[in-house]
């Protein structure tokens, strides 16, 4: 660790492309360097100096057939990043009583600031969580490949009864939408009935609660939901 905290190797702004491309792929989507650009809001040659610096300093590799991948060393680090970022997470939201849906951006400012001493400390003091407040999974943990290979909202059927487990990193990338989701109760683990998918109209039809909410698909394809919580 350096002294303020930050995995060594990764400066804030490659930690920034290390989670992204890390959790890219842990859905099983390829790494582009165009989609990097939207979602950290750069242009596309900032992309691609920033990936190619990542390449000398043996994080990434650059593939133009399967796409950008993480050596070795960039998965460990990014998988330290996104565990301060997720123990930050959920110390603003359980502890603290911070918004659900602010606790993303919150984090983010947060998590190269975090020592080694004090991110095993929140590990212990929370309780040993195994998800972020959103309901992705710690890397490694005993629940991941059952949260990672849920259903997407938009892969559901009029008639069921569906219940949110997480709203991907992608999706997180949204403020708009955690704040939609959080506003009309489809937080992790609360459970509604579908009553309408158009996906050509381009969104669902909830019963949230007795409440009837409509979800434009583009958000509701990054919420990933499964049955009744048996």
């Amino acid at each position: 660790m350096t002294r303020d905290g930050s995995p060594q190797g990764a400066s804030a702004v490659q930690g920034e492309y290390l989670i992204r491309i890390y959790t890219t792929v842990r859905e099983g989507s390829r790494v582009v360097g165009s989609r990097l650009a939207e979602r950290l809001g750069v242009s596309a040659s900032a992309v691609t100096q920033a990936l190619q610096r990542m390449e000398r300093q043996g994080l990434a590799v650059i593939d133009q057939s399967v796409g950008v991948q993480l050596t070795p060393e960039g998965r460990k680090i990014a998988e330290s990043i996104i565990r301060r970022h997720y123990l930050i997470e959920r110390l603003l939201v359980d502890s603290l009583g911070y918004d659900w849906a602010d606790a993303d951006d919150e984090a983010e400012h947060m998590e190269h600031t975090l020592s080694s001493k004090l991110e095993d400390h929140l590990y212990e003091s929370l309780g040993h969580p195994t998800t972020c407040p959103h309901g992705n999974p710690f890397p490694g943990s005993a629940d991941e490949q059952r949260l990672l290979g849920a259903r997407k909202m938009t892969d559901t059927s009029v008639g069921e009864t569906i219940v949110v487990w997480r709203i991907t990193e992608e999706g997180e990338d949204d403020n708009e939408l955690l704040h939609f989701v959080h506003d009309h109760g489809m937080t992790p683990n609360n459970e509604m009935v579908v009553e309408e998918v158009d996906l050509k109209g381009g969104h669902l039809k909830l019963n949230v609660a007795g409440d009837p909410v409509t979800i434009p698909t583009r958000w509701a394809q990054h919420i990933r939901v499964s049955g009744p919580v048996s």
